[in-house]
């Protein structure tokens, strides 16, 4: 039976990957094994990285044991109710979309309002007791990658406009050490993200360059720690200036940057609906990346490595 007419609308899915929002971990072992990697992420959970290269990839968000959240791209995996790859239109046909969600807890009255851009790139359906965000890709108009996660997750990650009657808890901010890893995280989860996107697109993978990396690193400290958001550095120039003076040896070069995306995998999706931003996210004349995170500063740097003689 097709995916799209197994659940009815609005009610929790009974199969695929949402059925473990909830769960104990141990279920993920069951199904999934050891974990790729276990990163961390600026909230209250961390992620379980599960990762078929260039295929598939999800990662679970889990807090006390318990799975509070996952992301999923590939279109082999099971999203029930969607599918990854499903056009827009046949997603509207069985969901009830609504530019306002309100989401009630112990702790208040929440109402998430979803601007234009979100309506068309980022919808958020309430599934039950989860919430599905739907990651769309407005050029081609079909769901690009999904996240699901329960109600105490959507409040404190917030990731549209929130209006609150009632107590908002502010979780504690990262400490400097924490903030390594979880820039660290957000490396890797593009990374991957953006060669499943290049594949999906009949572009070819690339391959990690360190040195290219530690260009982007240093630029999205740069843009953080003085307040600015530009491919232009008064200090350190262009990015043709500052990949050279760390010695990268390239033939051609691009440069994706985002400031303030909740994530990794928010930051890749914000690119790939930007249409400059996409070009370069899927450019085939490119053989290697560096990507470089600082807190919610992003860049992305894509050389053509010169071809040996």
């Amino acid at each position: 039976m097709d995916q799209s007419t197994e659940t009815p609308p609005g009610e929790r899915p009974k199969s695929g990957l949402s059925v473990y929002i909830g769960k104990d971990v141990s279920e993920i072992k069951k199904e999934f094994g050891e974990p790729d990697r276990i990163d961390d992420s600026a909230f209250n959970y961390d992620w379980w990285v599960y990762n078929v290269p260039d295929t598939e990839y999800i990662q679970f968000g889990v807090k006390d044991k318990k799975v509070v959240t996952l992301y999923a791209i590939g279109n082999g995996l099971d999203v029930a109710p969607y599918k990854l790859g499903q056009k827009l239109e046949d997603i509207y046909r069985f969901t009830i979309v609504d530019s306002e969600i309100v989401v009630k807890s112990d702790s208040g009255s929440y109402q998430f309002e979803l601007n234009e851009e979100d309506l068309n790139t980022r919808l958020l359906v309430p599934l039950g007791d989860l919430y599905a965000q739907l990651y769309l890709d407005k050029f081609t108009g079909e769901l690009s990658s999904i996240r699901f996660m329960d109600s105490d997750t959507l409040v404190a990650t917030h990731p549209y406009e929130m209006m609150y009657r009632g107590e908002l808890a502010e979780e504690e901010p990262p400490s400097e050490k924490e903030w390594e890893e979880v820039n660290e995280a957000n490396e890797k989860q593009i990374y991957a993200i953006t060669n499943i996107m290049r594949k999906q697109y009949g572009e070819s993978t690339l391959q990690w360059d360190e040195t290219t990396a530690n260009a982007a690193r240093g630029h999205s400290r740069e843009m953080h720690d003085k307040s600015y958001f530009s491919h232009e550095s008064d200090a350190m120039g262009s990015l043709t200036d500052r990949l050279d003076k760390r010695g990268v040896s390239y033939q051609t070069a691009g440069e994706n940057i985002a400031s303030q995306y909740l994530d990794g995998p928010e930051a890749v999706h914000g690119w790939l609906n930007s249409d400059g931003h996409r070009k370069i996210l899927l450019d085939k004349a490119f053989t290697h990346i560096g990507v470089g995170v600082y807190k919610g500063y992003y860049t992305q740097n894509f050389i053509k490595q010169p071809e040996l003689p």
